[in-house]
């Protein structure tokens, strides 16, 4: 069996998620191996009827290696951030079969929600970059990387995907058509907030209609209409989509309620990170509920 009915998996995808939090995503490859996966001989590219997935080398700037995660699936399918949603399963990475690489840092581009019969959803529509800085051990001797991913894509199915790809990391795997695609993908990354462009004036926890949310103020938004908050926190809870509840000037206040799947939520005094996208742009900040 490789496809699972939608429902089916929203309700295993939140157990899985729950379990994850409590472990490691490695979880649910356990949970879901077999399903579709890479076969026995790994190679640069993987593919299946569903999606596709290869290794993108855009050659070395110092020390680092700019390589990328190049995901494609069928038309109108979507794959998750590392924060999925309500139905979805965050990827994961494992790196260890790798030779003679010292560090991988994978990095997300601005994902965007999704709002159907489903449920919410956090991620990508038909293709994504992941770029990866990566270090070489040593240098002068040759290193080879090694990817098993774990991802989900859906539509009306959804379809868990083991993938395993392996690149060796040097001038030959490099080329103009990775660079370019690298470099789009690697200016959709969030960066850490600039003071002159846009401010976190307060975050707090208040309490509506008896149900939790995080209230946010923001100092500097252009486009309050494609404003969008992706909110990462330790514990067992998912922020959904932030409501606008005022707008004075330069500052907007945002309401983000909270759901909490063990029970109820006091985010009074744990660090959050916002991932704040106006419009286009992604600014990312981390801070300490009052």
């Amino acid at each position: 069996m490789d496809t699972i009915p939608i429902l089916l998996l929203n309700s295993l995808m939140k157990q899985i998620r729950n379990i994850a939090i409590m472990t490691t995503a490695g979880a649910a490859i356990v949970a879901f191996s077999g399903l579709a996966n890479a076969g026995d001989t790994p190679t640069r590219e993987f593919s299946s009827p569903y999606t596709s997935l290869q290794l993108l080398n855009a050659g070395r700037q110092s020390d680092v290696w700019h390589i990328g995660i190049y995901i494609t699936m069928k038309k109108g399918w979507k794959t998750y951030w590392r924060v999925p949603g309500d139905g979805g399963v965050p990827p994961s990475f494992d790196w260890s079969g790798s030779e003679n690489i010292e560090t991988t840092k994978v990095m997300m581009p601005l994902p965007h929600r999704f709002i159907d019969e489903n449920g919410e959803g956090i991620g990508y529509k038909t293709e994504v970059v992941f770029p990866v800085d990566v270090i070489a051990g040593d240098p002068t001797k040759p290193a080879m990387l090694s990817l098993k991913m774990f991802y989900a894509v859906c539509n009306d199915i959804c379809v868990p995907v083991q993938a395993e790809v392996k690149l060796d990391i040097d001038a030959k795997t490099a080329s103009a058509s990775n660079r370019f695609r690298l470099r789009v993908a690697r200016a959709a990354v969030p960066v850490e907030v600039h003071d002159k462009r846009l401010s976190v004036l307060s975050l707090k926890q208040v309490e509506t209609d008896g149900r939790s949310s995080l209230e946010v103020s923001l100092k500097g938004i252009k486009s309050p209409s494609q404003t969008d908050i992706f909110v990462e926190a330790d514990g067992d809870s998912y922020f959904r989509k932030p409501e606008l509840v005022s707008q004075s000037d330069e500052v907007t206040t945002w309401r983000i309620a909270v759901d909490g799947y063990g029970g109820p939520v006091s985010l009074a005094g744990k660090s959050v990170r916002l991932t704040i996208a106006d419009g286009k742009t992604g600014l990312v900040h981390q801070g300490v509920l009052q």
